[in-house]
């Protein structure tokens, strides 16, 4: 049975209409996840428990009560939890490039533009990504039987520890929020209104 050309032209119009839709929520959620103030606003999002975790694990070390070794895992719990979300992020901000690629792509009018942006993320992903890092070693230094390490009596020490790389990625979500919401800053208009190349910072 022969299909005459109008039928085919019109089914591969009917199977390409899904294609561009899938595109167009892809391109949709990469606009709407990945522009620069929707990082910021994740930034606050983990910046805020991060904080409150913080005075927590300082209060269970530190505080009333900090003999019991219950206090000790649930600060080492805190600090792990923490730990794991920024390195989830740091991966996601140092990957910003693959990720949106993978969703459909960003805009590309100003590619300077997403490239520097793309810079910046990456730098404070990677160093957000060995803070945590770091703070879940020290946390399962406590963790491990002590006759593999042995943390007797100095757990609260190592603990701390933990929660200064957790500060030091608070700081990082800090300035990479202040580098973002000042980003207009780092790329002037020039007087023609055209973007110049944007170069490593």
């Amino acid at each position: 049975m022969l299909i005459s050309s109008s039928d085919s032209g019109s089914g591969s119009r009917q199977s390409s209409a899904p294609l561009r839709v899938q595109t167009f929520i892809r391109s949709m959620l990469a606009r709407s996840l990945l522009n620069r103030w929707s990082i910021f606003a994740f930034n606050v999002l983990i910046a805020l428990p991060l904080t409150l975790a913080l005075v927590e694990v300082a209060i269970l070390l530190w505080g009333a009560g900090f003999q019991h070794h219950a206090t000790i895992h649930e600060a080492g719990h805190l600090i792990e939890g923490m730990g794991v979300i920024l390195i989830g992020w740091g991966v996601v901000l140092e990957e910003r490039p693959g990720v949106s690629h993978l969703l459909g792509g960003l805009p590309t009018e100003d590619p300077d533009r997403e490239a520097a942006i793309d810079a910046l993320c990456h730098h404070c992903g990677l160093a957000l990504l060995v803070l945590g890092l770091v703070a879940e070693i020290l946390v399962q230094c406590v963790e491990v039987p002590d006759h593999i390490i042995n943390t007797d009596r100095i757990e609260r020490v190592v603990l701390t520890g933990g929660a200064v790389f957790l500060a030091l990625g608070l700081a990082t979500l800090a300035r990479l929020s202040a580098g973002l919401a000042a980003f207009r800053a780092l790329i002037p208009l020039d007087p023609e209104g055209s973007l110049p190349e944007a170069g490593p910072r």
